[in-house]
């Protein structure tokens, strides 16, 4: 071996470069020894983020004193400590050109990394890497999950996400998403930038949707997170009605299927544990159980026993301070029915009395308050009973109604401005039957437009109310002395029942007293047959409605209707009445510009005209300006006015000849209102048609109906 000289470790120092004493037998020269030197060619000093692969190769030469390179040297490449990074190959061999490399891929250290080169028992050659943070590659959840809040509510801690690198290494300034993926709610913000700990932070208001609500975090192609919050109904703040409203059963018996509602939150959400108690309205039948409990759902339900009296029937349900009505009803069978003004009415099988429609003025006698405007009631209302009374008859006129019950005790109520009712006073309106004062034993009354007329067991006739025309044929006085030789005379209303004939105040009857068969309040008129068949008419008769061959006004005095015919029935319309020989024969005298007479022309008539189509009627009912008349046979007829489809065949053309009620039903009672009408099948179904704008029709709508249609309650 020959040792390096001394000119040969001064050269070493200034290049960095490793010495070594190579095998004298083959690497001797001419000049003596070869020595070997290891340097750092390339790649040292290089930038990138962690984990990753360096873009240049860390490479080395092995040369010796003359600069020639050194074949075949074995380098070993070794990673500085603690770094985590990976060279390869770890050894190389010099190739031609005494170079021998390596790649690194970074460690997860922030900062310089080092990789040592080394060949043979030499000094090692260091490499300097600089090592800076990854692209972010990780969202992981941070703070927030899993929380439990009411709906609606902002969540007690903040959502928070922490964005990293591969190596759990914080990323600042990664833009993340969040959106609510169920349940409704909101964020704060939809997108927040990690701040230096690589944190994005939002507040989350849950939606309000009670249970599992979903939030998402999202960067970039990252794996996206998902937040999941639990949201808790509200306290309760409503009932809401499930199943079971609506049905109609048999009286005084169980409805078919349970009432379910389900006791919720302000955004509709079940509430469990609620007390829910049971209470069904006056007459409306009872509940089993009386209280019960909501479920885990807000679900609870209860069996209806119904009121034993047919029509509409109500329960309440209540929780706390929140409640709801649920509707129900009974079967009707319904007797006879009249069409008022605005409102029908009409009575059942037990005398139980029912009125629908415009209730402005108290007519339909349910107990609720007049209200000028309504309210509307489109289906058949039970009205309350009075006593133990049951009712026989009734009549419905333009705002108020009349009935006689089974013991013949009168009874009236709607509007009372004219003394309309007969109560004795003129209050302006009754919201339930009053009894007409002083009673007196009547068989029917007749409902007009303000004036109402009565007809008593001994036959004696009776009106009350507005008396501007004569229309009362009572209620007169006589005036002789003011001016001598001349009777003033003079018309007062009367608020209670004064017989036909008297005077107002004392004095002796100015005709009669008559005994009467039949009487019928008209608009402004009167009609009555007396005893024997013969028809008289008084009031107004302008439009020839009192059928005495002339067109008087203010006769109080009864006009004989001309024409000589005897009449079983009398019926008084608006502006038109209309009467029925024993024969069945029909005729009809007044206002016939609707064809309302129903003798094929529409010229008015002062006296009683046939009506055509030479049908013969069992009765006959007149309304504002049509008229309806029932065969023995049960087919029902009506002619007149029908742009509300009053005439019920189908159309809303009038028509001055009779023509067919479309539907093929058959009748045993008619009654014609002022823009409907309204009947009773042989099988004691009811029917109404024409005009529904005030619910008239009883068939839960306001829809103008040209045809029957039947009332709601029925079989």
């Amino acid at each position: 071996m020959q040792w390096r000289s001394a000119w040969a470790r001064r050269a070493a120092v200034p290049f960095l470069v490793a010495l070594i004493a190579v095998g004298c037998s083959q690497n001797e020269g001419p000049n003596g020894p070869r020595i070997a030197a290891l340097k750092l060619v390339s790649g040292s000093g290089q930038t990138g983020p962690i984990g990753t692969l360096l873009p240049q190769p860390l490479v080395v030469r092995v040369a010796d004193q003359r600069d020639e390179p050194v074949v075949g040297a074995v380098v070993t490449f070794a990673v500085g400590g603690g770094t985590g990074g990976v060279t390869t190959p770890q050894v190389d061999t010099t190739d031609a050109n005494g170079l021998a490399q390596t790649t690194y891929r970074l460690g997860g250290t922030l900062g310089v990394q080092s990789v040592t080169a080394a060949f043979a028992d030499l000094p090692t050659v260091s490499f300097a890497i600089n090592a800076t943070t990854a692209p972010a590659s990780k969202l992981a959840v941070n703070s927030g999950d899993a929380q439990t809040s009411k709906v609606g509510n902002i969540l007690a801690n903040e959502i928070t996400v922490k964005v990293t690198d591969a190596f759990d290494n914080p990323k600042t300034g990664v833009p993340v998403a969040f959106a609510v993926v169920s349940g409704g709610g909101t964020v704060s913000s939809p997108t927040v930038l990690s701040d230096g700990q690589g944190i994005s932070r939002v507040r989350w208001t849950l939606g309000t949707i009670a249970g599992t609500q979903t939030l998402s975090a999202s960067a970039g192609s990252i794996t996206p997170l998902s937040f999941t919050a639990t949201a808790t109904p509200e306290a309760a703040a409503q009932i809401l009605v499930i199943s079971g409203a609506g049905q109609t059963g048999t009286p005084g018996g169980a409805l078919p299927d349970s009432i379910v509602v389900k006791v919720a939150d302000q955004f509709g959400n079940g509430v469990g544990g609620v007390t829910v108690d049971w209470a069904p309205g006056a007459g409306s039948g009872s509940v089993s159980p009386s209280t019960t409990v909501s479920n885990s759902t807000g679900r609870t339900a209860a069996k209806w026993t119904i009121g034993s009296n047919g029509g509409p029937m109500s329960l309440n349900a209540t929780a706390g301070t929140v409640s709801t009505a649920i509707s129900g009803a009974a079967f009707v069978v319904f007797e006879s029915i009249t069409a008022g003004g605005r409102s029908s009415c009409a009575i059942d099988d037990g005398g139980v009395l029912y009125c629908w429609g415009f209730n402005g003025d108290g007519q339909l006698g349910i107990g609720q308050d007049a209200a000028g405007s309504g309210p509307i009631y489109a289906v058949p209302q039970a009205v309350p009973p009075v006593g133990n009374q049951t009712f026989a008859t009734m009549n419905g006129g333009l705002f108020h109604s009349c009935a006689v019950t089974f013991s013949h005790i009168a009874y009236c109520w709607g509007d009372n401005n004219n003394g309309q009712l007969g109560i004795g006073s003129n209050t302006r309106s009754a919201n339930s039957p009053n009894s007409v004062k002083p009673t007196i034993p009547f068989v029917s009354v007749s409902a007009g437009r303000v004036h109402s007329c009565g007809l008593s067991i001994g036959g004696r006739g009776y009106c009350w109310g507005d008396n501007e025309r004569g229309q009362l044929g009572a209620s007169i006085a006589f005036d002789t002395t003011t001016v001598p030789g001349s009777t003033l005379i003079t018309f007062h209303d009367a608020n209670a029942p004064v017989e036909l004939g008297s005077p107002f105040g004392a004095g002796t009857y100015f005709f009669g007293p008559w005994d009467w068969s039949a009487i019928a309040a008209g608009g402004v008129h009167t009609c009555a047959i007396r005893q024997g068949g013969t028809a008289y008419c008084w009031g107004l008769g302008r439009e020839g409605q009192l059928g005495n061959g002339a067109n008087s006004v203010d006769e109080y005095f009864p006009q004989m209707v001309s024409g000589g015919n005897l009449f079983d029935e009398v019926t008084a319309g608006y502006k038109h009445s209309c009467a029925l020989t024993s024969a069945g024969a029909a005729w009809c005298w007044g206002d016939n510009a609707d064809g309302q007479l129903g003798n094929a022309g529409n010229t008015a008539s002062n006296i009683p005209v046939a009506v055509g189509g030479g049908l013969a009627f069992e009765s006959i009912s007149a309304g504002y300006s049509h008229t309806c008349g029932l065969l023995a046979t049960g087919e029902a007829y009506c002619w007149g006015r029908n742009g509300k489809g009053q005439l019920g065949n189908g159309g809303v053309a009038s028509q001055n000849a009779p023509v067919a009620v479309t539907g093929g039903l058959r009748f045993k009672n008619l009654s014609a209102g002022d823009f409907h009408t309204c009947g009773v099948t042989t099988d004691n179904v009811a029917y109404c048609w024409g005009d529904n704008e005030y619910g008239t029709v009883g068939d839960g709508s306001q829809v103008q109906r040209a045809a029957p249609t039947k009332i709601r309650f029925q079989r």
